[in-house]
């Protein structure tokens, strides 16, 4: 099981590399959707469903793979997004002490979801959103201090 980050982050390489083998993983963190993160964390007691995901920022796209119900690991590879539509999906930014957010809109949705950044995975979230061609933690960011 993948619970240290280093562990996790190669085992999401190798889902990467079984998913697209051209593809070069940029960066890598873990996201849990739904609007409170506190709340879902308690009553799921740490246990990963559907609602989980890797998201990898590949020289080629963005990749969503499912965190396996089995331990902290890579599970189905649910969505694989061109990059410039990720930017075209991708909505408020927020960075907080404990969770940091994001919106995106998944494909074939018609509303945004809340995805959940935990404080270990900021560092990666922060450089995903650099990366993503110049999004920057800017004018869309608040500090979040307040919901």
């Amino acid at each position: 099981m993948g619970f240290r980050k280093p562990t996790t982050v190669a085992q999401v390489t190798e889902a990467v590399r079984k998913s697209d083998p051209l593809a070069r993983p940029v960066v890598t963190l873990g996201v849990g959707s739904g609007r409170h993160p506190f709340l879902y964390a308690l009553l799921s007691g740490g246990i990963a469903d559907g609602d989980s995901f890797f998201v990898t920022l590949t020289d080629r796209s963005v990749l969503f793979h499912e965190v396996a119900s089995a331990g902290y690991r890579p599970g189905k590879l649910r969505y694989d997004i061109e990059h410039e539509q990720f930017r075209a999906r991708i909505g408020e930014v927020r960075r907080r002490v404990l969770w940091s957010i994001f919106r995106f809109r998944f494909p074939g949705e018609s509303e945004a979801a809340w995805l959940n950044v935990q404080r270990a995975w900021r560092p990666e979230m922060d450089r995903f959103l650099d990366v993503l061609d110049g999004y920057r933690l800017g004018a869309e960011a608040t500090d979040g201090r307040s919901s």
